[in-house]
């Protein structure tokens, strides 16, 4: 339908892939006369050359950095770990879960967010089945005292990250981007993420946060345990994870290079040059 209102009407169209899949583009790939394509990662434009044969203007995303703030830095006395994240099973809650315990086997206590939306569309009722896997996985490791639930929007989001500690990304499928670690970053906190799609594309191992392995328990609480461990260098991470989004990530950047897109891109008027 836009590809025959684009005819009809003459107006200019860009499509952004968010992700890759064969789907009706690949039968049918009208895209291709389109003014504009692009790809939120290296790895979904690389998964559209593989899969479709046609590779998209890379243009990765941005966060609003002025809505996501540093604060005080400082670990509490008892740190709060974040995993703001759908309670899907590729977003890995599990693996932070599995983890929390394995920081309580090394004399750790700390306390773990998890983030819990309905509003979602859940065809296959995977967010009602990974719930109840999720509440019984914390029962059985008896962690039901040290992780809460949180029914959070998308305007709760900045404080969540201002009252953590260290913030969990660990996923188990394939990330296409990953706006969390730009979130994390821009508000000054360490982010342990996993090796996934486009994430390290996004957190610099080491210097913004660390990269851990997928479904790494050991290696995701051994990061996290290093972290709490030296507040020093939740600090420098923190404030270079900050730097590093305001320079690539920035909301208004990413707004004024969309804007000289679509103006490079606009139709000419009948009877110009």
């Amino acid at each position: 339908m836009l590809d025959d209102l684009r005819r009809e009407l003459g107006f200019a169209l860009h499509h952004t892939f968010h992700e890759t899949w064969p789907d009706v583009l690949a039968d049918r790939p009208v895209y291709r006369a389109w003014d504009g394509n692009y790809a939120v990662s290296r790895f979904v434009a690389e998964g559209c050359a593989r899969r479709l044969g046609f590779e998209p203007q890379l243009l990765p995303l941005a966060i609003d950095t002025d809505r996501f703030q540093p604060s005080d830095g400082r670990v509490r006395r008892v740190p709060v770990l974040l995993h703001p994240a759908r309670l899907l099973p590729w977003k890995g809650v599990h693996v932070s879960v599995e983890m929390l315990a394995a920081l309580a086997n090394l004399g750790i206590d700390a306390r773990l967010v998890l983030t819990d939306t309905q509003r979602i569309a859940d065809w296959d009722g995977e967010l009602d089945d990974y719930r109840t896997t999720i509440a019984a996985t914390v029962a059985r490791l008896g962690l039901q005292d040290r992780v809460t639930y949180v029914r959070a929007r998308y305007a709760d989001m900045p404080d969540l990250y201002r009252h953590a500690d260290v913030v969990l990304y660990p996923t188990v499928g394939d990330e296409p981007f990953g706006l969390v670690p730009l979130e994390a970053m821009s508000s000054g906190r360490p982010i342990v993420a996993s090796r996934s799609g486009g994430i390290a594309e996004t957190v610099v191992d080491g210097e913004t946060g660390f990269v851990v392995p997928r479904d790494d328990v050991a290696s995701l609480a051994a990061r996290v345990a290093e972290l709490l461990g030296d507040p020093a260098l939740c600090a420098r991470i923190g404030a270079a994870g900050r730097r590093h989004v305001l320079t690539h990530f920035d909301l208004h950047r990413f707004a004024t290079r969309l804007e000289l897109l679509y103006r490079a891109r606009l139709p000419r008027p009948v009877g110009t040059g």
